[in-house]
């Protein structure tokens, strides 16, 4: 395995921490971009931390700047979903000035717990439709090679609202296979590590 050079952005430190560790396990070089580099308590020899602002295209280039990769870590929040769209934006936009092709993106909230109630049902739909619109910006970019982790839209079985937890791995071929929640990091780290832009249909079940 070739190793990488990781710009991984976030606003969750506990979040940031958990991807950054895994990816010193497996041998990669990350810098950790946060609001507040304080919060970060890993401590690696192939770790740095700097303080960004993940919603702004300047920052995002100055500190992916000389990576292989960037990776997005924002997920959609219930009470403020549209700032997903503008860091997405902000991350796409600051990848192609920095020069870097490969962006991975988490827009599915793997920090929150599904619930049955329909008003939960309700919010996870929104959610759905901020990650439909956060996907379109990624199907517009023609040079980048990405991936954009989403969550299933919500669906109504037998009369009784269903959140589906699994994790949909869309690139520019389209949506080619799922992932338990729980396994997304080694999804993102997956995509990280590829050398070659190539995919093949896998049957996703649900």
């Amino acid at each position: 395995m070739i190793t990488k050079k990781i710009a991984l952005f976030g606003t969750d430190p506990k979040l940031v921490e958990r991807v950054a560790a895994e990816a010193l396990i497996k041998g990669h070089s990350v810098t950790a971009v946060v609001p507040n580099p304080q919060d970060i308590k890993l401590k690696y020899h192939r770790l740095k931390t700097e303080q960004g602002n993940i919603m702004d295209v300047n920052d995002v280039s100055r500190h992916a700047s000389g990576h292989d990769v960037v990776i997005c870590l924002h997920e959609p929040d219930f009470y403020h979903l549209k700032r997903h769209i503008k860091a997405n934006k902000a991350v796409i936009e600051g990848a192609k000035h920095a020069g870097v092709q490969r962006v991975i993106s988490l827009g599915h909230p793997v920090s929150i717990s599904s619930e049955k109630a329909k008003a939960f049902y309700d919010l996870w739909k929104t959610v759905a439709e901020v990650q439909c619109e956060t996907l379109k910006l990624f199907k517009n970019e023609s040079w980048l090679r990405w991936e954009y982790l989403h969550s299933n839209v919500p669906s109504i079985q037998e009369g009784k609202s269903h959140v589906h937890r699994a994790v949909l791995v869309s690139n520019p071929e389209g949506t080619n296979k799922a992932v338990h929640a729980h396994q997304f990091i080694n999804a993102l780290l997956e995509e990280a590590e590829k050398t070659e832009f190539i995919w093949h249909e896998d049957e996703i079940v649900f």
